[in-house]
């Protein structure tokens, strides 16, 4: 027998996965190691000490473990951007 058939558990048993839920998002969500306060952006430049030019942020250079921005908002890891037609680098600041 499920507790379809009897209505007198259903709440419970609800009110009890709904509970694990929230725990377990709690856990995965709630914390964070690094507390972002501000983030620093430094032109990307090539060997002769000219900026990397571009029109969107996809075109900067970046190694694979680099992200492209996708907010204005401070990055909780580097990432880089277009940024006045210019390569930026932005590199978060953790609070102290």
């Amino acid at each position: 027998m499920t507790t379809r058939w009897n209505p007198g558990t259903t709440g419970p048993v609800r009110r009890a996965w709904c509970g694990a839920f929230a725990a377990i998002a709690v856990g995965l969500f709630g914390c964070n190691d690094l507390e972002v306060c501000g983030s620093t952006a430094s032109d990307i430049t090539r060997d002769g000490g000219e900026p990397y030019r571009c029109v969107t942020s996809e075109d900067c250079p970046r190694t694979s473990r680099v992200n492209v921005c996708v907010t204005d908002v401070s990055p909780v890891e580097v990432c880089v951007r277009c940024q006045d037609t210019k390569c930026v680098s932005v590199t978060p600041e953790a609070c102290d």
